[in-house]
C-alpha cells in the first residue's frame, strides 16, 4: 500500500511540474503580448492627442473627395465629355478630302427636320417608334403589373412564370434574340403554311413588324416585374389586412390598393419610355444586321445603323447623328417633364 501510495505521489508531482511550466510559458507569452498592446494604445493614443480640429475637418474632406472622385469623374468623361462633343459635332461636316470635320452651322439641323417632314422612310419610323411605345404602354404595362401581383401574391406556379419571365435579363440579350429568332423560324415555320403565308413570322411583311412588338414586351417583362415585385411587398400589410376584414377580394386589392401604393414606381417607366420613343431600336439589328426593311425600321434603328460601322461613310453621319440627338432632346424632355407632372398630378395615390 505504501508503495503504491509513493507512485501515486510521485506521478502527481510529475505532472504538477509540466503544468506550472506550460503555465509559465503561457504567461510569459500573454505578457509579451498584453506589453505590444499597451505600446502600440500609448503611440495611436498620443497620435489622436495631436489632432486637431482643423486637422480632424482636412481628413473628412480628403475621405469625401476621395469617396467621390470615381463617379465625378465618370460622369465628367462619359456623359458631359460626350455630349459636349456631341453638340461640336451637330455644327460640322466630315471631310473626305482632309478626314476631319469642320464647321458649317445649322446645315444638319435642316437636313434633319427636312427628313422627319418629307422622307417617307423617316416617317415610317418615327409611327413604328410610336406604336412601339404605345404597345409597351397599353400592353406590356398592365400585363407586367399583373404578373407582379400575382407573383407577389404567390399563387401556384409563380416560379415557373418567374422562370419564364426573367430569362431575358440572365441570358444576354443577343442570346435571346438569337434564341428567339431560330424557335420563330423553325419552331414555328410550319406556321406560315398553314396561315397562307410562304415566309416566317419575321420576314414576313405582314407579320415581322408585330412579331418584333411581341418580343419587346417579353423581354421588357424581367426588370419591370423584378421592381414592381418589390414595390409590391412594400405595401403597408396593415392596409391590406383592412381591406381583407371590410370584405375587399384579391383584384379589390390590386386597383384600389396596390396600384394607388406603387403608382411612383409605375411613373418612373412611363415617364423614360417617353425618351425611348426616340431611341429604342426594338432589337432589329439582332435579328436583320443592318438589313431590315424599311417597313420596320425605327428612328433608334436608323441611326444606330447609320453611325454603325468605323469608316468615312459612318463618319460622315455622326453630324446628322448628333444634330438629330439635340432635336429628340429639345422635343422629348418638355413631354417628359409635361407627362411627370400630370401622371403626379392627376394619379393614383395612397391617400
Amino acid at each position: 500500500m505504501k508503495k503504491k501510495k509513493r507512485y501515486h505521489r510521485r506521478s502527481e508531482d510529475g505532472e504538477t511540474i509540466i503544468s506550472k511550466f506550460f503555465s509559465k510559458i503561457f504567461r510569459f507569452i500573454g505578457s509579451i503580448i498584453y506589453s505590444i498592446q499597451v505600446k502600440l494604445h500609448k503611440i495611436f493614443h498620443k497620435k489622436e492627442k495631436k489632432l486637431t480640429m482643423s486637422s480632424v475637418k482636412r481628413r473628412r474632406k480628403i475621405f469625401y473627395a476621395a469617396l467621390l472622385a470615381y463617379p465625378l469623374a465618370q460622369f465628367i468623361i462619359f456623359y458631359v465629355l460626350v455630349n459636349f462633343n456631341s453638340i461640336l459635332l451637330s455644327f460640322q461636316t466630315w471631310s473626305t478630302e482632309t478626314s476631319s470635320f469642320y464647321f458649317t452651322g445649322f446645315n444638319n439641323f435642316k437636313d434633319v427636320i427636312n427628313d422627319l417632314f418629307n422622307d417617307a422612310d423617316m416617317k415610317v419610323a418615327f409611327l413604328n417608334s410610336i406604336k412601339i411605345y404605345l404597345a409597351a404602354l397599353l400592353i406590356g404595362l398592365p400585363l407586367n403589373l399583373i404578373f407582379s401581383f400575382l407573383m407577389y401574391k404567390k399563387i401556384p406556379g409563380n416560379g415557373a412564370f418567374r422562370i419564364v419571365l426573367f430569362l431575358p435579363q440572365i441570358i444576354s440579350s443577343l442570346v435571346i434574340s438569337l434564341m428567339f429568332k431560330y424557335i420563330v423560324e423553325y419552331g414555328l415555320g410550319n406556321l406560315g403554311g398553314k396561315l397562307a403565308f410562304d415566309q416566317t413570322l419575321l420576314s414576313n411583311r405582314k407579320t415581322g413588324f408585330p412579331t418584333i412588338i411581341f418580343y419587346c414586351i417579353w423581354a421588357s417583362f424581367g426588370t419591370q416585374i423584378l421592381i414592381y415585385t418589390n414595390a409590391f411587398s412594400k405595401i403597408n400589410p396593415e392596409l391590406v389586412e383592412y381591406g381583407k376584414l371590410e370584405g375587399m377580394n384579391m383584384w379589390q386589392e390590386f386597383f384600389h390598393i396596390s396600384i394607388p401604393s406603387i403608382f411612383p414606381t409605375i411613373t418612373v417607366f412611363l415617364v423614360a419610355g417617353v425618351a425611348g420613343i426616340f431611341t429604342n431600336q426594338a432589337a432589329l439589328y439582332n435579328f436583320y444586321g443592318a438589313g431590315a426593311s424599311t417597313h420596320m425600321q425605327t428612328l433608334g434603328y436608323i441611326f444606330f445603323v447609320k453611325v454603325l460601322k468605323n469608316n468615312d461613310a459612318a463618319f460622315a453621319q455622326y453630324p446628322y447623328a448628333s444634330a438629330a440627338g439635340l432635336i429628340f432632346t429639345i422635343v422629348a424632355a418638355p413631354i417628359t417633364l409635361l407627362v411627370k407632372r400630370l401622371l403626379e398630378k392627376y394619379g393614383p395615390n395612397e391617400g
